[in-house]
């Protein structure tokens, strides 16, 4: 059973073309934070089916395995979305109670934010912890350095703005 599932992850490497292709179908570029998160998932379940339909011919595994790589990266971007959705209006309450409320110029600069952004500063600078935690707490996994240039160019859009 190990060795089906070694070879089943070997053949999905060998084949990552179609993960990257339903990746790109989906809309998830390698500019995105999440990308190789998502690049992981797609080898995995594009290595359970390689493992489910050892029996069938490649050119049907691979056209049902190309449908679930996209459908569950779709699934889980759907998750994040919910999950920063979720977040937002929190966090952009908490931050806006703590910021002088005769600041509009602040809430303006805020408003222009990304979420990602808004949320890791939120936390971040707000919350007093590290980005890692943060990033954790986003239930997105990224890098330090991802979460470091995000928290970088976040600050640098409000400085612009409020200067």
């Amino acid at each position: 059973m190990n060795m089906q599932i070694n070879q089943a992850m070997d053949q999905a490497w060998e084949r990552r073309k179609l993960v990257a292709g339903a990746l790109k179908t989906a809309h998830v570029y390698r500019k995105c934070a999440d990308y190789e998160d998502l690049f992981q998932e797609g080898l995995i379940v594009y290595a359970q089916c390689l493992q489910e339909m050892a029996d069938q011919p490649q050119e049907e595994a691979d056209k049902l395995a190309f449908r679930k790589v996209y459908w569950r990266i779709l699934d889980l971007l759907r998750q994040k979305k919910r999950q920063r959705d979720h977040d937002e209006p929190l966090l952009a309450a908490a931050f806006v109670g703590q910021a002088d409320q005769h600041n509009l110029l602040l809430k303006e600069a805020w408003k222009k934010l990304s979420t990602s952004e808004k949320l890791l500063l939120g936390q971040n600078i707000l919350a007093g912890r590290s980005l890692k935690e943060t990033a954790d707490l986003m239930n997105i996994n990224i890098p330090y350095r991802t979460a470091s240039r995000i928290k970088k160019q976040a600050l640098e859009k409000l400085r612009r703005q409020l200067a």
